[in-house]
C-alpha cells in the first residue's frame, strides 16, 4: 500500500521499548462523484466525538487474529452501524506513526494505519461500543469534507495521543480534497513545546513573537481587501524554526526543520523552515555557519531555486529579522544585534528587508510597526 506520510514526534529514544498496534480505517464517500480529487463540498461519513469535538475516520485496531479488510469491516460497523461492502473495498494509502506512549513509561508506540475506500449497504444497525468510544459519544455524521477539516483545524486537547490521531485524520481529509496538508494551530504549539522541551533555548519565544505577528500583520492584510490566511501565518511562524528541536546549530536548524516537517506531509509549513532565512533566495544569503554536509548545502540550494516566494514566505523572512525573544520588534535593532553576533551582515539582505517591511505596509495600509503593538 502507498505511504502517504510518517507522523514521528522523535520525542523518545530509539533503545525504548516498543509497542504497536496497526488499524484499519474506512474512508465512505456519501455524495459526489468517488473520483479523487473529490471536492470540499463532497459529503463523507465520519464519526464524531461529540463529547470531544473532533472527526475520525471509522475504524481501529486489527486484532492479532485478523487481516485488514476483516478488521476494516468490523471496526466500519461497531463504530457507525453501516455494512461494508466488501467488494468495494480499496486501498487508499497508509500513515506511519511514532511517538512517546501515554501510558507506558520508556515506550515508543508506533502505528500503521491503512486507510480504504469503501461503499456500505443502506441499512444502519446499532453501534457496539467499547467505554472510550461511549465516553468521547461516537456517532455517525454525513458531513462535508470542508466542514470536517474546519471542525478539526479548532480543535484542542492536552492529550497528545488524541493529538496526533486528529492531526493524522485531518490530514487524509485535506489530501482527499487535493490540498497539501497543514498542521492547525494547537498540534503546532504541540510540536514546538516538544521541541523546546528537548533543546531548550530562546528560539521558543522569538517562534511565539513570530507567530504573533504574523498573525496580526495576516488579519491587518485582509482587512485592507488583501488575501492571507492569519492561521496559516501563525503555524508558519510557529514552526519557522522547528528544526532547532535537535540542538544548537546554525544554517543545519533550516534543513532539519524541513525534513521532520516534509516526512509528516506539512510541505508548506516545510518550506518555510527553508526560505524564512533566505529573502535573497541564495545560500549565499546565510548569516552564520554552513554546518551541513554538500549534499544538504546543495539540497538547500536546490529547494530555494524551486520556489517561487509568496507573501508567506516574505512574512516569515520580515518577522525572523523583526522579532526578539524578549518580545521587541524593531527590524534595524534586531539587525544589528545579528552583526554584533556574528560580526557582519549583507548589505542586499539588509536593505531587502526595508524593502518587505514597505510592501506589507502598502499590503496593511498602515505601519508596520502600528500594527505589532
Amino acid at each position: 500500500m502507498k505511504d502517504l506520510f510518517t507522523l514521528d514526534i522523535k520525542n523518545y529514544l530509539p533503545q525504548w521499548n516498543k509497542e504497536k498496534r496497526d488499524s484499519s480505517r474506512g474512508i465512505i464517500i456519501a455524495k459526489g462523484k468517488k473520483v479523487l480529487p473529490f471536492s470540499p463540498d463532497d459529503k463523507i461519513s465520519l464519526v464524531f466525538a461529540k463529547y470531544q469535538g473532533y472527526y475520525k475516520f471509522p475504524g481501529g485496531g486489527i486484532h492479532a487474529d485478523e487481516d485488514r479488510i476483516d478488521a476494516l469491516i468490523r471496526e466500519v460497523s461497531e463504530e457507525t452501524g453501516l455494512s461494508v461492502i466488501r467488494k468495494s473495498i480499496k486501498e487508499f494509502g497508509k500513515v506511519k506513526r511514532f511517538q512517546k506512549s501515554t501510558h507506558s513509561e520508556c515506550t515508543i508506540f508506533e502505528q500503521e494505519s491503512f486507510y480504504y475506500f469503501a461503499d456500505v449497504e443502506d441499512k444502519i444497525h446499532e453501534q457496539n461500543l467499547d467505554s472510550y468510544e461511549m465516553d468521547a459519544g461516537f456517532e455517525l455524521r454525513t458531513v462535508t469534507i470542508k466542514e470536517a477539516v474546519s471542525t478539526n483545524m479548532q480543535y484542542k486537547s492536552k492529550d497528545s495521543f488524541d493529538l496526533l490521531m486528529i492531526a493524522r485524520d485531518t490530514s487524509i481529509l485535506q489530501l482527499l480534497i487535493g490540498n497539501k496538508p497543514e498542521p492547525s494551530k494547537q498540534f503546532a504549539h504541540f510540536l514546538l513545546n516538544e521541541g523546546a522541551s528537548l533543546h531548550p533555548g530562546p528560539w521558543k519565544l522569538h517562534s511565539i513573537e513570530v507567530a504573533e505577528s504574523a498573525e496580526k500583520i495576516a488579519k491587518a492584510v485582509v482587512k485592507n481587501g488583501g488575501n492571507l490566511n492569519s492561521d496559516k501565518a501563525y503555524v508558519y511562524g510557529l514552526l519557522h524554526d522547528i528544526g532547532r528541536r535537535f540542538g544548537v546549530t546554525y544554517l543545519a536548524h533550516v534543513i532539519d526543520g524541513y525534513d521532520y516537517l516534509s516526512a509528516m506531509g506539512f510541505e508548506n509549513a516545510a518550506r518555510i523552515c527553508i526560505t524564512h532565512s533566505f529573502n535573497l533566495q541564495t545560500i549565499e544569503d546565510y548569516i552564520g555557519k554552513k554546518d551541513v554536509s554538500d549534499n544538504q548545502l546543495e539540497k538547500i540550494q536546490s529547494l530555494l531555486d524551486s520556489y517561487e516566494y509568496d507573501d508567506y514566505d516574505r512574512l516569515i523572512q520580515l518577522l525572523d529579522s523583526t522579532c526578539n525573544a524578549d518580545g521587541t520588534k524593531n527590524l534595524e535593532k534586531r539587525m544589528e544585534d545579528v552583526k554584533n553576533r556574528y560580526g557582519y551582515y549583507p548589505h542586499a539582505k539588509y536593505d531587502k528587508n526595508f524593502e518587505l517591511k514597505t510592501y506589507f505596509e502598502k499590503l496593511m495600509g498602515k505601519d508596520f510597526y502600528t500594527v505589532l503593538q
